[in-house]
């Protein structure tokens, strides 16, 4: 019987192996090349994206300094120092002014390519009206409050900025709802932005490279779109909104980044965040947030972002100028490329704002040097 039970599995497995080879040389005469999975394809095209990015000792990950990518055919690239501008010296230019704006994928700009981001435009806007300026992209996608915080401590301010924007708030909902509450950000938020930038990629199960699997399975339960479970999310609960102490915790960051910034003489524009349901695909919407952030109800993420929004509005007054880009920007869902990152006219939008609002903002004093 034991024998009979073994020459029965290895003709069933060699069954699978030439149907699988079939599979696969069928795809490879129709469509001329060889085809993977879509999940090994997947993390193929991740690969090749984040090498631009690296593990960082501080900040989880940063940016691989001198590196580019092409995701979509958009040029994606960090300078030599690490931030998403133009090759410049470190050592600011005598009677330049020097903005740098900080936050995640959103200051990133991650839909744009280098020379349409809403920083490369600000910059482009202001040279405009006669303002001798260098805008530095430090934004990073993924960061929150923490490593914005941290980023401006050890390598922003030696730029030495005249004024540092913050545009900051929706990954701070990540580790909002992580049980219990960590005010350090551990868990959940290390755990996923490592893996989405390609530092502890997820292992791939067996049957996910089998193309005959990937097959069967559409044809039994149809397609379906490719999730990626992320490490951790077993700490998360489904929750409508989250806890005071998490708001209370973003606003204690970012008055650190405020007092960081204002020790080493820069004044600061805090940006209020928008996101956005659109009308045509507000279900996906809400599965897009909560992908993101799982722990969070998609349709009540606008609501309590708002929250956090409140917490920068509260924070204007003195070196603090607050724009309000949330609230009085007329935005419309064509602005945005996925409910949270902009296309082309919200990033247009977004520079244009916020070159109003710097021409009413002092102008800095005399040239400072960056930290030796």
């Amino acid at each position: 019987m034991t024998r009979d039970a073994l020459v029965i599995a290895m003709l069933t497995v060699a069954v699978l192996g030439i149907a699988e080879a079939g599979v696969r040389v069928l795809d490879r005469a129709r469509l001329g090349h060889w085809t993977h999975t879509s999940l090994v394809t997947f993390l193929d095209q991740m690969r090749a994206v984040t090498r631009i990015y690296r593990e960082h000792p501080f900040l989880n990950v940063g940016p691989n300094e001198g590196t580019h990518a092409a995701p979509l055919g958009r040029l994606t690239s960090f300078n030599s120092l690490g931030y998403r501008s133009p090759e410049r010296p470190r050592a600011k230019p005598p009677g330049t002014m020097r903005i740098v704006c900080a936050g995640g994928s959103t200051t990133f700009d991650l839909l744009a390519a280098d020379d349409g981001t809403w920083p490369s435009q600000l910059e482009a806007q202001l040279r405009r009206r006669g303002v001798p300026v260098e805008v530095w992209n430090a934004g990073f996608p993924g960061w929150c409050s923490v490593e914005n915080m941290i980023s401006l401590a050890i390598r922003d301010v030696d730029l030495a900025p005249d004024i540092v924007i913050l545009l900051q708030g929706f990954n701070d909902l990540q580790p909002a709802t992580q049980l219990p509450f960590n005010a350090q950000y551990e868990g959940f938020h290390t755990r996923a932005i490592r893996v989405t930038h390609g530092i502890d990629m997820l292992p791939v199960p067996w049957y996910q490279h089998s193309l005959l699997f990937e097959k069967l399975r559409a044809t039994l339960l149809g397609s379906r779109p490719l999730v990626m479970t992320l490490p951790g999310q077993r700490d998360i609960v489904m929750r409508e909104e989250i806890p005071p102490e998490a708001v209370a915790v973003f606003e204690r960051n970012v008055r650190s980044f405020i007092a960081v910034a204002r020790e080493h003489g820069a004044s600061i524009l805090l940006v209020t965040q928008p996101v956005r349901l659109r009308a045509a695909s507000a279900e996906a919407d809400a599965g897009w947030f909560e992908r993101w952030i799982p722990g969070l109800r998609g349709k009540r993420l606008p609501a309590e972002l708002e929250r956090l929004n409140d917490v920068l509005r509260k924070l204007g007054g003195g070196p603090v100028t607050v724009a309000d880009a949330a609230r009085e920007i007329a935005w419309t869902d064509q602005d945005f490329g996925d409910p949270i990152h902009y296309g082309p006219s919200g990033s247009s939008k977004l520079a244009s704002f916020l070159t109003d609002r710097l021409d009413a903002m002092p102008r800095p004093g005399p040239d400072r040097r960056p930290t030796e």
